[in-house]
């Protein structure tokens, strides 16, 4: 009996040290799956935030341009507010109603309409006048909720930079009476039940959306807040499967089986835990895959805030470039237009917002809607840029905007230019290039009262007129002077047409190797 003693013991410590390993592996494959669950959840939660962001400017945008046409126009300019708003209202995408609002006899109605009659009207009026009233006093997109009754919406109101404020561009959008959710198989939501609620409270009365009607949310689940205009959006997601996928999930147990076996046995398993745990590394840079080419929609959206196709002109050739920067997925500032005109002139304007993001975006989207509404007035550039700084507050957060605006005379090829701090523009004629020397009034949106005066010259014939931002020729480690004349070089030896005329100072500047967002136009007179 003592013979069969020890190895009994052996056998016993064995079986305890095989059970003690087993069962730590076990513990630790349970805690790695969960650990890595909670990581992937809260990432594709923030992930999923950082889209509905991208609905902002879709809204803010098209109520910013109401407003700026609604402030320009006195608000008697009913046609031109059906034509800018019905495409957007037509197929309920994204408003069904938008409306300007002013103020009459002390209260607050709607004095232009399209689409369906809005849900607001049927509140209190003291109620209406309360939102209004706010939304006159802020720069943001204000939020109204009308998530009652059976046809819910949500209202928006914003106004122009600037005061006194007289107008108020107002829309809704519907959201479903169930407020079901359906999620494309592509989506950042997919392989999440979440709900979508206005504010910060998870109640149902905030609810905007939902995957489930099984609310709230059980088990598992993480919150992601954002702003939306002077409220927030907030998301609650629950996975509906395993997100770092399902060997991973069963791990646990198949440690648990397979390590009884022994310490071979075990170390095969721990091999393939640390080839699970990369597996489940690369799920997760491809979510951050994902989430850039989510925040690709801010390049997309830039894109649209551009004009899609410039006016032709007859006797003349005009071409445009952006080119977004290198590094990040922000909304720049930058931009240009042409704005036709009645009297036998065109204007271009070429201009550059400080910073990135959102607030950058909706500045540069109102100053160029504001030009046009101005140039359709007739006005002349030093004009245009003193009416445009009237307007420029820009939510008082030091922002300003450099821009240069210049008038064709189509018959005679005369040029009047005016500039707010931006760089001089490049006149290239017969193989030479020169800056033009133009009088440079401060930026947009620097002092209160500024002076800006026009200077006027004629182009020749086959002579290129080029208007850029600093991101064409402004090189970090460089000072400004040398990446200015290694531009008026590039320039001057490109070739006679317009189009390769800018393709090649595009090249040569190495635009697509900068951080800096880069706008460049050019006009040609043929005649």
């Amino acid at each position: 009996m003592e013979r069969r003693a020890k190895p009994r013991s052996t056998t016993l410590v064995v079986v305890i040290i095989g059970l003690v390993i087993t069962g730590a592996m076990t513990f630790a494959t349970w805690s790695v799956h969960d650990s890595n669950e909670k990581r992937l959840l809260n990432q594709r939660t923030r992930e999923a935030a950082a889209v509905l962001t991208a609905a902002l400017p879709s809204i803010q945008t098209p109520l910013g341009s109401a407003a700026v046409l609604a402030e320009a126009t006195d608000g008697n300019d009913a046609q031109s507010f059906q034509q800018l708003m019905d495409p957007l209202v037509r197929n309920h995408q994204p408003f069904v109603t938008a409306s300007i609002w002013a103020l009459v006899s002390g209260h607050y109605r709607p004095i232009l309409t399209a689409g369906t009659t809005s849900k607001m009207e049927s509140r209190g009026q003291s109620m209406i006048d309360a939102f209004f009233q706010r939304s006159t006093q802020t720069a943001t997109l204000g939020v109204f909720p009308l998530l009652h009754g059976k046809d819910p919406r949500l209202g928006y109101s914003y106004t122009v930079v600037g005061a006194p404020v007289r107008y108020i561009a107002y829309a809704e959008s519907a959201i479903p009476a169930d407020r079901k959710e359906v999620v494309a198989k592509d989506s950042p939501f997919t392989g999440l039940d979440n709900a979508i609620y206005l504010g910060k409270r998870e109640v149902p009365a905030a609810l905007i959306a939902a995957t489930t009607r099984a609310l709230p949310l059980k088990g598992r689940r993480a919150k992601a807040s954002v702003a939306f205009g002077d409220t927030s959006l907030m998301i609650v997601a629950s996975p509906t499967t395993e997100l770092g996928g399902s060997l991973l999930a069963d791990l646990p147990w198949i440690v648990a089986l397979v390590g009884l076996v022994g310490t071979a046995s075990g170390a095969v398993l721990v091999d393939r835990l640390l080839r699970r745990r990369t597996h489940a590394e690369d799920l997760a840079a491809r979510n951050a895959v994902l989430l850039a080419e989510q925040r690709s929609v801010a390049q997309t959206l830039q894109h649209s805030l551009l004009p899609d196709r410039l006016p032709h002109i007859p006797g003349f050739v005009i071409g445009g470039r952006y080119h977004a920067g290198a590094e990040g997925v922000d909304i720049g500032g930058d931009w240009y237009d042409v704005v036709a005109q009645d009297d036998g002139r065109f204007l271009i304007v070429v201009g550059d917002v400080s910073g990135r993001g959102l607030p950058a975006a909706t500045v540069m989207a109102s100053l160029r809607f504001a030009i046009r509404a101005f140039a359709s007035q007739g006005d002349s550039p030093a004009v245009i840029l003193t009416k445009l700084n009237s307007l420029a507050d820009f939510d008082g957060d030091g922002r300003f905007a450099t821009v240069l605006c210049a008038a064709f005379e189509m018959g005679t090829g005369e040029i009047t230019v005016a500039n707010a701090g931006h760089p001089p523009p490049i006149v290239v004629e017969g193989g030479q290039a020169r800056f033009l020397d133009t009088t440079v009034g401060t930026p947009v949106g620097v002092v209160a009262e500024p002076h800006y005066s026009s200077v006027t010259m004629t182009l020749g014939r086959q002579a290129t007129f080029l208007a850029f931002t600093d991101g064409l020729f402004e090189r970090q480690g460089e000072t400004i002077q040398v990446g200015m004349e290694r531009l008026r070089r590039s320039s001057a030896d490109a070739p006679g047409t317009l189009e390769e005329t800018l393709d090649v100072i595009i090249e040569k500047q190495g635009v697509h190797r900068v951080k800096d967002d880069t706008a460049i136009l050019g006009v040609q007179w043929l005649t």
